[in-house]
């Protein structure tokens, strides 16, 4: 990682009030499969990154806690989403995390590896394959293509349309974080 990871005691007032929201944040179930601290107790990831913006971080966060919960979408189809997104930027981090979270959903291990690199699994079911193309077609720019648009529209109903709209923009802005700052899988280490 090219920022170094804080660890608690090196942490600002900010930083520290941040630090604590992460920590309740991340208590939830989901996060409990891959690494977000490392053993000194710094976090890693996307937190990792954060805790270097606080006053970022507490908007980006709120958007962030908007978009995991918005309905429309099955954990299954939302983690196909997350997948095709991080596949396409290769995002270490965020292929690491959402392997397990995809695995959770009920994705398989071949279903998540093509994923991963940026490929569609065959055998996605229609609404996961339209949530797929409407993300891809996003991350590609450009209007989403009226045929496309009206697919969605019958296939997920708007609010499904709108829940995959808002997961990418949530997805693209983490995975270009991660990226900028060369996050690992696991979050280990800088540079």
């Amino acid at each position: 990682m090219r920022l170094p990871l804080l660890r608690p005691d090196e942490l600002s007032p900010t930083q520290r009030t941040l630090y604590s929201a992460f920590e309740r944040g991340t208590q939830a179930d989901e996060y409990q499969g891959f690494t977000v601290r490392n053993s000194e107790g710094a976090f890693v990831g996307p937190w990792g990154v954060m805790l270097h913006f606080p006053d970022l971080a507490a908007p980006l966060g709120r958007f962030i806690d908007l978009c995991q919960n918005l309905p429309g979408l099955t954990e299954r189809a939302r983690q196909v989403v997350i997948m095709t997104i991080a596949g396409e930027l290769r995002s270490a981090y965020e292929l690491y995390a959402h392997a397990v979270l995809a695995a959770e959903a009920g994705l398989r291990p071949d279903q998540i590896a093509a994923l991963s690199a940026g490929r569609r699994p065959v055998d996605l079911n229609p609404d996961e394959v339209m949530a797929a193309d409407v993300a891809t077609a996003l991350m590609h720019g450009g209007p989403v293509p009226g045929p496309l648009y009206d697919a969605a529209i019958e296939s997920l109903g708007q609010q499904g349309f709108d829940t995959v709209v808002f997961i990418t923009i949530h997805y693209l802005a983490l995975g270009v974080i991660l990226n900028a700052y060369d996050v690992p899988a696991e979050g280990h280490g800088t540079r």
